[in-house]
């Protein structure tokens, strides 16, 4: 049995919407744009391109064997064995967990779909003297990081905007 946990799609799907918006306006500025403006949107497509291909490529599968960590080019395995310890930070409606190792630390956050059930499974698996008491606390109420993905859409809205805009007014 393995379980993969992934970015939560309500994100992707309006970030990958941005920078779809962002590459037009782009083109947009090709055609009838001033220099800086094509400066920026160049600078903003890679950027959210880059944060959208790790978004889209970033998991997490857990197995009875151990833990697979998978980002953008990279990939770590871990035994239980080699997890130490399982943190948590909380600010606001964000929690980051810390994965310490034997081979490192390593931070992932509640972006992640069923974050909760992915912290539960760690919890069982390492068992209480590796997880911290705050993880089991944030366990008892776990939040969800709603702000993140309403952003993204007003982003969405505010780019589609512009590029009306731009439209009309050229």
């Amino acid at each position: 049995m393995q379980n993969i946990y992934k970015v939560k799609r309500a994100f992707v799907i309006p970030f990958s919407i941005i920078v779809t918006l962002l590459f037009f306006l782009f083109g947009l500025s090709l055609i009838n744009g001033q220099t800086w403006e094509k400066v920026v949107l160049s600078v903003l497509c890679i950027i959210t391109l880059a944060i959208c291909v790790e978004a889209t490529r970033r998991e997490i599968a857990v197995s009875e064997d151990g833990l697979k960590l998978k980002k953008f080019f990279r990939v770590k395995n871990f035994t239980w064995a080699e997890i130490t310890n399982l943190a948590i930070v909380v600010m606001n409606n964000k929690a980051y967990f810390l994965l310490t190792t034997t081979k490192g630390f390593y931070i992932f956050s509640n972006l992640l779909e069923n974050y909760a059930e992915l912290i539960r499974f760690l919890r069982d698996k390492l068992g209480e003297e590796k997880v911290e008491v705050e993880v089991l606390n944030y366990l008892e109420h776990p939040t969800s990081r709603l702000s993140l993905i309403v952003m993204s859409w007003i982003s969405v809205i505010v780019i589609s905007i512009i590029i009306l805009l731009k439209l009309l007014l050229a």
